[in-house]
């Protein structure tokens, strides 16, 4: 099936763009949905998207859809540490050396960061739950506040 090319899937308190392109998701905007309400007919998997984005604000551990992420313009590296990235459970969190030493380069924590300030894929491949060895660290997203909250709705605050 061929996806739109953009698509908005909001929540109760987050919205998402999502931008497609040959059936893979190229990127994801997370933002605050600003009391914002989409009436345009959503394709299947932005249906499910949608779903899982409104159980997921409720406080529901949800297994988001099987997509296909457009990875092949990064760094081996950073395909690596998004794809360990993945593989972090909902209501954990770790460091950014944590996060290298996972994929593979242990001592890669800087690079670490600079992956996670680029993740196109924000919530989705849940860069929110690497946090710096000293504090909550940055956010790509929509910065602290919005990091902030979704560790808040995993149930973790470093």
């Amino acid at each position: 099936m061929l996806l739109p090319e953009v698509e908005q899937v909001v929540g109760k308190k987050l919205r998402l763009i999502l931008n497609w392109q040959d059936d893979r998701l190229v990127e994801l905007s997370l933002l605050w949905a600003e009391g914002e309400k989409s009436s345009a007919k959503l394709s299947n998997t932005a249906e499910e998207l949608q779903q899982c984005l409104l159980q997921y604000e409720s406080g529901v551990k949800v297994q988001w859809p099987d997509i296909s992420f457009a990875l092949e313009k990064m760094t081996p590296f950073g395909q690596k540490v998004l794809t360990a990235l993945m593989q972090v459970p909902y209501g954990e969190t770790l460091s950014y050396g944590e996060l290298a030493a996972l994929a593979g380069s242990p001592n890669a924590a800087r690079g670490v960061g600079q992956i996670m300030a680029r993740n196109r894929w924000p919530l989705i491949i849940p860069c929110h739950r690497v946090v710096a060895a000293s504090g909550i660290g940055g956010f790509s997203g929509q910065g602290l506040t919005m990091k902030r909250y979704l560790l808040g709705i995993e149930g973790v605050l470093p």
